[in-house]
């Protein structure tokens, strides 16, 4: 892996929405070039519905874990923070050593990947941040409908859903809201609507649109 600069990478995919993967470096010592995260904020699937983990140099656990749908935060040691959509997924964080077998290491490396885009949430991609706000939006609403008993358990049905299942479900709403909403005088509405057909019919060539699409509640199960 050629290790970038920033302390981050975005891999693309085939998405026009977000990537497919993203590396993030955790270091014992900042470098103080550019961004240096220090911690990552995320959630993954536990025994029991979700958990929250605040990942940081140094982290035992390296085995690969189910992320769940929601943001990953990436914060540098001044509170500066890159802002992740993820669908769900898999992550894992290894350690990287340097020098001889014995040598310590200084950094690790958390690798997340997906099935379903991962959305890089920065000021000069709107139709990403749409489309998250979209998706936070249709959560808001189905976690306020569904009323579930305790805080993580709608998490924790979220959780057991495929990441591509959920994103194909999102989007099919999200066509049906745009098809029905003037959005000719928001340019950034505009290319978003313009986005979504061609990401719909990226979908529909690999074989990854089913016939039939179930909603969010559906596929929870309610």
């Amino acid at each position: 892996m050629n290790e970038p600069d920033l302390g981050y990478i975005f891999y693309p995919g085939q998405s026009h929405f977000g990537d497919e993967r993203v590396d993030v470096i955790l270091r014992r010592e900042p470098t103080n070039k550019h961004f240096d995260p220090e911690r990552i904020h995320l959630k993954v699937r536990a025994h029991r519905g979700v958990q929250s983990w605040d990942i940081r140099y140094p982290w035992r656990q390296t085995d690969e874990t189910q992320l769940c749908t929601g943001h990953i935060r990436v914060f540098d040691r001044y509170q500066k923070f890159i802002d992740v959509f993820s669908f769900g997924g898999k992550v894992k964080i290894t350690a990287v050593s340097t020098g001889s077998r014995t040598a310590v290491s200084h950094k690790i490396t958390c690798i997340i990947t997906s099935l379903a885009p991962l959305l890089e949430l920065t000021a000069g991609n709107s139709t990403a941040i749409l489309l998250a706000n979209e998706i936070d939006i249709q959560l808001a609403q189905l976690r306020a409908r569904l009323n579930p008993r305790f805080p993580a358990e709608f998490d924790g049905k979220l959780a057991g859903i495929e990441p591509l299942d959920i994103y194909v479900s999102c989007l099919s709403e999200l066509r049906k809201k745009f098809t029905y909403n003037t959005i000719y005088f928001n340019p950034t509405r505009q290319r978003f609507k313009h986005k979504l057909n061609l990401e719909i019919a990226r979908l529909q060539h690999d074989n990854s649109w089913p016939s039939s699409i179930l909603t969010l509640a559906e596929l929870i199960g309610n």
